[in-house]
Order: C-alpha cells, then structure tokens, then sequence
C-alpha cells in the first residue's frame, strides 16, 4: 500500500470487483474511495477535469500484451504516471445458483481476458461462444441474471455478485500478470532506489528513425524494457513509440540520453519516472520458479503486522488460494476472511495444521515455544516451519524442546521489516518488497524446505541471505534491540519528568525520528528483550562504556575530544548503505 492520500475518489476501470478495482486496493489500502468508470478515456478525462486526482488505469498484460486505449490516452493526455502496480491475475468462471456446465451457452469477459483463458476455454468449452464486454464486473453481472451465461472475473467478483465458482485458475499461463499505472495530474513521484521512465517518442516516417531514437540508449547505458508502436494519430503513417526505460529521468544516463533525443525531427514526451512494482522487482529477481508456492496449503499462525502482510500479499499476487489462519481475535481473522485474504481461520491448531504444507510462525517470541509443542504432535514428515521472530536460538530451542530433536523441515527466519503500528489493520501487501529477510538454517535442515521458504521470500518482493544463528541474534541486538532499548528508556526517562509536557512540545524532528519506535508493541519487544539478553546486554555494556568516555569529554569541556568522536561518527554513518 503507498502512502499517498487524497480527499477525492480514485478513478478506475468498473465497477466495483474489476482486477483494476483489486489494484487501486492495493496501492490506496481500502479506506480510500473509488470511482467505477466505463472506459479507459473517461478514467483520464474524471482526472483532467479535477473530478479525481489520481486514476488507476491497466497497461499490460504478460500473456496478452500492451492495453492499446491506455497507451493511446497517453498519446493525447498530459497526465503523468506516479505509480505502478503489478497484479498476478487469477480468474475464475463464474455462474449462478442455477448453472453448471451443461447449461451454459456463452462465456463472457472482457477481451483480455477471454484471451488469457483461450486454451482453458477450447479445452473445456470447445464451440461455446465467447462475448467480449467492457469489464469483467459487468460479465459477472450479466452472469448473475442468466444461468445460460458464465463470466470469467474475480473471486471478489464471485462474492460481490453472489456466483458459484465453476472453475478456477483457468488462466493458460500460472504467472499471468497485469501491470497497472497510477496517473496524477500533478503529483511526480520521488526518485527511489529501483526506478522506471516512460516516453513516447514519435518521429517522421523516414528510413533510420528509429534508429535515430535507439541510438542514444545505447550510447548511455539506458536499458529499454519496453517499445511498442501506436499510430501518432497526428498524419497517415505517422508513429509513436511508447517506450519504458530503466532508471529516473533525473539520473545521469537517462537524463543524458533524452538531452541527445532532443533533435528537430524528433517529438520526446515524458510520461513520468515512478518505482518499480515489487512484484515486477521480485520476478525479474528470481533466477529458479520452483519451488512453487501453487496448491500449497499455507497457515499463518498468528495474523498480526507480519502475518497480515504476509497473508495479504500472498493473497493479492495470487500464490496460492489456500492460506489459512489461526489466531484468538475473531474480529480480526473474520475480517481477513471477509477481504479474502484467507480461505477460513480455526483458533486451535489441531482443526488446521494437520494436513499444512508450510507454517509460519508469526506469534511475539515467548508464544513460539507453546506454539512448537502443539505442532510436535500434529505436522506431516514433510510439513516446513519456519517464523519470523526477532531472536532465532529461543526459536530453535523451543523446537529441539517440542520435538524432541531439531526437526529437519524448519528453517528459522526473520524479515528485517516493520513499523512502529501493529495488528492486522496495519498489515501491507507490500511491506517486504526490497527488505531483508534473514534464514538461519542448520547443518540439519534439508535444503528443499530452505529453498521453499526462500521461494516465498522472493515471491513477496524480499531479498533473501543467510547466516548463522549466533551471526543473526548479534548483529539484531546491535542494530535493533539496542535502539529499540534507547529509545524505550529516553521517552521513559523525559516522560517522568515535571516537565515532560513542555520538552515534548517543542522537541525537534531528530527527537520524533528517533523515537518513533518507542511506539512499537510493547508485547513483542519484552519477548525480544527476554529471548535475546545475552546478546543484548554484551553490546549494551559497550555502548555503556563509550557512553560514559563522550560525558568524561562533556564534563571536561575537551572540545578536541568531542570533535574527534562525532568526526569519527560521521564518517562511519557516510558508509551506511541507505543514506
């Protein structure tokens, strides 16, 4: 979910249950407002108008390609793209109560759609006519009045408009994605780590033009990702290049190459400089596809911050449909369910974990060890555990303690991921693209559960290392546990004091970034702190020394000292890798 707000709806391809409607809840979060629109132009034009600020628009599909009438809108709209979204698209044929196989007598969809189901649709419903229509909501509402029709949409759209499920994952191709652009009439999104430019470029139809376009790409080391031509609409046999280009116009090379596509036969119009989807990120990352995550049975214990965000962009990137809960807050697991982040949730885990393919753990640390001891006598052979707690030895221990050895389908792991907000309701699809995630296997664990774990790491946008338990419980308690632990005691210490009111009042931003974790859940960091002593009380001892020799420095005005510490400080931080 992205941090962009905004008082007006979101425009978007409708109505309500579309995959475009799936992607403005992924970027947005559901508390903002949509806009169900019937075409692609009238998305562009409610933003052109102030009607909107921003719209959500589809712009290609990875079985069926380029969506023509967005990239023609583009041609003719001076809206910028901010954003972009990824979505693995999963249809399902929807009918209602009265269908089934025999009495349906066409299938209807929009175009796209129909064809990223062709091969599905001439196996099973060979001679069945197929109606292309302008979105799959209105396919599965048609579908809802006439038993004779079936619609291929959504499982949102199965519920929105109460169908049957006749069949699902009809898709031909298992990665089927879209990729949809957030556009703004305004707002041009920050330079980042992993960015992406798109230009049209049209140039007069003579020999060598294109040429004369690709020529400064190559000659700046600008990777073009995508080219497609579209009639300029401006005289006969006059193109445009829609093309996407790796990098923010802002850096060097790309800025470079568009100063050299400036020439008096060649019209460069940029689009916008935007993040890459992590999804996008995370498959062009991933160098093997299996182990696949497809009709595994996945439970989450625990659906907190780091379970919610897990379930949820396990959920909205179509990696399996079979993702269960278990937890004590019923609110809050109905309220997945009803999402359709989960397929159903138990509060016990014998009612779920028996048949499991992969558990994870997602429960504050000193709730791991009775959570392993219910799993030691309920997990198949080849069931794989792995968590996600902050101290990976309690871990191990806890199910040495279980099952009476170290099971070898558990991998220990920790994403370096967070926020000072907790619980479901804080939960993001995107909370691990490009983060960290840290496995900590032993000599015993079998390498197909650590190559499971790492696949679904790598599905959900993270990078994946490895290191040793003893390497990860020193390096948290340096740079986690420790700033968690001074930021807990100085918001302590200040809060107590008989001016507390008037030091928080005009305490400066260096104040409020530094203690913003001091927010964090109270439960999982007296589970850390407790898990981890050892490890933290040997660096806090250091820290306690270096302490003590900077207020020496303090106390006996040795300003070369102080000079020289916050000197030797500030070349370190220079070094950090995300300054």
């Amino acid at each position: 979910m992205n941090d962009i707000k905004t008082d007006l709806p979101v425009a978007y391809l409708g109505p309500e249950g579309t995959y475009s409607h799936s992607a403005l809840l992924r970027y947005f979060g559901s508390e903002q407002a949509g806009l169900p629109l019937a075409t692609i132009e009238d998305t562009f034009t409610s933003v052109e108008v102030g009607d909107c600020d921003y719209a959500i628009v589809p712009v290609e599909n990875s079985s069926e390609g380029s969506v023509t009438a967005t990239l023609d809108c583009f041609n003719k709209s001076s809206l910028i793209i901010c954003g972009e979204i990824s979505l693995r698209i999963k249809h399902v044929l929807l009918g209602n109560s009265k269908s089934n196989k025999e009495s349906i007598k066409k299938i209807v969809s929009h175009q796209q759609s129909l064809g990223q189901c062709r091969q599905w649709l001439d196996q099973h419903f060979p001679g069945v006519e197929r109606v292309p229509v302008s979105s799959n909501a209105e396919a599965a509402l048609m579908a809802s009045h006439d038993s004779s029709v079936a619609a291929i949409a959504s499982k949102s759209a199965a519920k929105i408009y109460q169908l049957s499920m006749l069949a699902k994952d009809i898709e031909d191709a298992p990665d089927n994605t879209t990729r949809f652009l957030v556009v703004s009439k305004k707002y041009q999104a920050q330079a980042s780590a992993d960015d992406k430019t798109s230009l049209i470029v049209t140039v007069y139809n003579e020999p060598g033009a294109l040429l004369e376009v690709l020529e400064p790409l190559k000659q700046f080391s600008v990777n073009m990702s995508k080219l497609e031509s579209r009639p300029s609409g401006k005289e006969a046999w006059s193109y445009s290049f829609y093309i996407d280009v790796d990098g923010h116009q802002q850096s060097s090379n790309v800025a470079s190459a568009l100063a050299a596509l400036k020439q008096p036969n060649i019209d460069v119009k940029i689009l916008g400089s935007y993040p890459v989807s992590g999804l996008v990120h995370s498959e062009q990352r991933r160098v093997l596809r299996e182990p696949s995550l497809l009709n595994k049975k996945i439970v989450i214990i625990g659906l907190g911050l780091i379970g919610g965000s897990v379930a949820r962009a396990l959920a909205d990137r179509g990696l399996t449909d079979q993702i269960w809960a278990v937890g004590r807050d019923l609110e809050t697991l109905q309220q997945a369910k009803n999402k359709g982040v989960i397929v159903d949730f138990v509060t016990e885990l014998e009612s779920t974990c028996s048949d499991a393919d992969l558990i994870l753990i997602a429960v504050p640390g000193l709730s791991v060890a009775p959570v392993m001891q219910g799993l030691a006598k309920l997990v198949k052979d080849d069931c794989v555990i792995t968590d996600v707690s902050s101290v990976k030895q309690s871990t191990v221990d806890a199910a040495i303690q279980a099952f009476g050895q170290l099971p070898s389908n558990l991998v220990p792991g920790h994403p370096i991921a967070g926020s000072e907000k907790s619980g479901f309701k804080a939960a993001s699809p995107d909370l691990f693209e490009r983060k960290k995630v840290i496995l900590t296997p032993l000599p015993e664990t079998k390498q197909t559960a650590v190559k499971l774990v790492k696949s679904l790491w790598i599905e959900l946008g993270a990078e994946v290392i490895e290191m040793s338990i003893q390497q990860h419980d020193a390096v948290l308690a340096a740079t986690s546990h420790l700033p968690h632990l001074l930021a807990f005691t100085l918001v302590d210490s200040l809060s107590q004091q008989g001016s507390s009111d008037e030091i928080f009042r005009y305490a400066a931003g260096g104040f409020r970034d530094f203690t913003r974790i001091a927010a964090s859940d109270p439960d999982m960091w007296r589970d850390i702190f407790l898990s981890n002593a050892g490890a933290i009380c040997s660096i806090l001892e250091t820290f306690e020394s270096d302490l003590a020799e900077f207020k020496q420095a303090i106390e006996a005005s040795d300003g070369e000292q102080i000079k020289k510490v916050l000197q030797r400080v500030k070349q370190s931080r220079d070094k950090f890798p995300f300054n």
